[in-house]
């Protein structure tokens, strides 16, 4: 069975489960994902598919998950995860996935314009950084599914604290493409530039096409449009000019900020609908 058939048959059967057995098997489910990211996906979800399964039947037998697993499913998580090698092409497939979606993310907005080159020296670095990132951020919530905490913040402390480390995190990527400058510089200008905005679109097309579940990225996918229209606009000969002058810049930043609007107001209600459909 396919990686992404073991995924959604997991999905559909995880709603068998009564709340306590569900909640209990979704943070087994977690745990394992974000512990075993350069691990092979196909042996960890066939893994998760199988305990499923037999928590679905002792569920049907009217016993509990912590009757039938025991009250320690990180230590069963943990014996699978020493048994399963680590996997060199998962790592480097995650790489991939990392920096070409950041890479997506950014050189749509940078193609907004014309006149700047592209540094895809910097794209790389940045993407790097988001990797380490993210690699630091599965570990850390790997960490905290069973780690039961002896201390308590006010609720308005503890948001603020996310927001601080999320700022601090973040900054480092603002900041390279602030002060780093690399020789890997290209000028997208003219058809060059439009060019490279249809490959884009071709690309998350087919990456979007193949997506089993759409409702998520169609805010992505409205806003790469929007971004890339207006790439091409901005390199057509009547509309170059328009942009050389002052109310032009001003009309155009405020097209960019009403595309962010709408990806934000988008993004918001996908995931709410997602919500009240689970």
């Amino acid at each position: 069975m396919k990686t992404t058939q073991m995924i959604e048959e997991n999905n559909q059967l995880r709603r068998r489960l009564n709340h306590d057995n569900r909640v209990y098997y979704e943070d087994l489910l977690l745990y394992v994902r974000f512990k075993s990211f350069a691990k092979n996906e196909a042996q960890i979800e066939s893994f998760l598919l199988d305990v499923l399964q037999d928590l679905v039947a002792a569920q049907k037998d009217g016993r509990s998950a912590i009757d039938y697993f025991g009250k320690s499913p990180k230590d069963v998580a943990d014996a699978f995860l020493a048994e399963v090698p680590q996997n060199f092409w998962e790592m480097v497939k995650l790489t991939g996935i990392v920096i070409g979606s950041y890479a997506m993310s950014t050189i749509l907005p940078s193609l907004t314009t014309t006149g700047k080159p592209l540094d895809v020296g910097v794209m790389l670095i940045a993407g790097m950084y988001a990797l380490v990132m993210i690699l630091l951020l599965f570990k850390y919530l790997a960490d905290t599914i069973y780690h039961v905490s002896t201390w308590r913040l006010h609720k308005g402390l503890e948001w603020a604290m996310l927001w601080l480390l999320a700022v601090v995190a973040l900054a480092p990527m603002f900041l390279i493409h602030l002060w780093v400058k690399t020789p890997l510089r290209v000028s997208l200008d003219g058809i060059w530039g439009i060019g490279a905005i249809l490959l884009v679109w071709v690309i998350g097309g087919i990456i979007y096409l193949r997506l089993t579940d759409k409702r998520l990225w169609l805010p992505f996918v409205i806003v790469a449009l929007l971004f890339g229209t207006m790439g091409i606009v901005a390199r057509m000969p009547h509309f170059d000019s328009l942009l050389s002058i002052k109310s032009g810049r001003y009309l155009y930043a405020g097209l960019i900020v009403i595309v962010m609007i709408v990806f934000y107001l988008m993004s918001y209600f996908a995931v709410k609908k997602m919500k009240k459909s689970e």
